[in-house]
């Protein structure tokens, strides 16, 4: 028994370079042969966990990626596919060259060495060569003060108070129409409750897209949860902690007739929600910046502000790592650190040298 589509019973075997969209990568089992024994159904079972190895989201990503890298390579007469680690080494640096930032060379990587181990094929990306090159155009990025991610601006506690204040006011669309009363009335309602939900419970934008009603709990202190059933990072649930005030922005939006898979706030895509948080916040007059992001940024700053730490700041926003929510919220752990609290204690200013 075979899945053409997928490689076959035989790619997993075997690790066979199929030259095509084999998405049973020969590499994850580079010593497996033919006369193994596995029955088709075990091979059936492991090539449907490899076609979930990876978030529909990854792996558009990587589809483009690789695509510009395809197209740069044909340009440059040099062949793609499997592609020499000089060739990789020199696109990086190209890249880097235009401007693309580290953390965009990080996911060209990714994408290289993820199309060439589903073809059968060895990373390039492996080699030494490529390694020692992607960090000296980090430590290149770093030196000319281009080191560190472009992050968006915070939607902190007053930011949202600004947003609240402004959201129900009538807009102009693009075709220059103004809203009725009734569609700003219904919009703002939206706005609010996006923007103080994706707070309390650090939403990720994908995850506020994903948002159903089945998935929302009200409780009778006035406060709700919402549960994500797979996020980035995890594929287990988490119940996560809505407060009073967003809670009651929820409730006004849920429809009387709301059906349990009806998205909560009524957009489709990681980038609507975007589009919408900098909307709300331009007609705030918070200005340009913010994106699907900026919730979940606003409130780790305003969590560390409060005094939490990072430990209970990663559980709260389910990160793996400490490096994003440090880097989020650098500038309140600042002004809790050593030095903040030396002056919050009295100390005169001068003193001895």
């Amino acid at each position: 028994m075979t899945h053409p589509t997928s490689g076959g019973a035989e790619g997993v075997r075997e690790g066979g370079r199929d030259g095509g969209g084999s998405r049973m990568p020969g590499r994850m089992f580079p010593v497996a042969g033919p006369g193994n024994g596995l029955a088709d159904h075990y091979i059936d079972a492991i090539a449907a966990a490899l076609d979930k190895s990876r978030r529909p989201a990854t792996l558009r990503a990587y589809e483009r990626a690789w695509e510009r890298f395809r197209v740069w390579a044909v340009s440059e007469g040099l062949e793609p596919l499997p592609a020499d680690p000089l060739t990789v080494a020199a696109y990086l640096a190209y890249r880097a060259g235009i401007g693309r930032s580290a953390s965009t060379l990080a996911m060209d990587r990714k994408a290289i060495s993820f199309h060439h181990g589903k073809r059968g094929y060895p990373s390039p990306t492996a080699a030494e060569g490529v390694k020692a090159t992607l960090a000296g155009l980090r430590n290149q990025a770093a030196e000319e003060g281009r080191g560190d991610p472009k992050q968006a601006r915070a939607l902190t506690a007053t930011a949202l108070r600004a947003i609240e204040r402004t959201a129900h006011r009538q807009r102009r669309g693009p075709t220059g129409r103004t809203e009725s009363l009734e569609a700003a009335q219904h919009r703002g309602d939206v706005d609010i409750a996006l923007a103080s939900v994706m707070r309390d419970a650090l939403l990720r934008r994908g995850e506020a897209a994903r948002l159903r009603w089945d998935a929302v709990e009200f409780w009778s202190d006035g406060s709700a949860r919402v549960v994500i059933r797979r996020s980035k990072t995890n594929n287990a649930s988490a119940v996560l902690y809505v407060g009073m005030r967003a809670a009651k922005a929820l409730r006004r939006i849920r429809p009387a007739d709301a059906e349990a898979g009806d998205r909560v706030f009524g957009l489709r895509s990681g980038r609507s929600i975007a589009n919408r948080i900098a909307a709300m916040a331009r007609a705030a007059g918070l200005g340009d910046g913010f994106s699907g992001h900026s919730p979940r940024i606003g409130m780790a700053q305003d969590l560390t502000a409060a005094g939490v730490g990072l430990p209970a700041l990663m559980v709260a926003g389910r990160w793996k790592s400490e490096r994003m929510p440090a880097y989020y919220s650098r500038a309140q752990s600042a002004g809790r650190g050593a030095v903040a609290n030396f002056y919050a204690n009295g100390a005169a200013p001068g003193g001895g040298g």
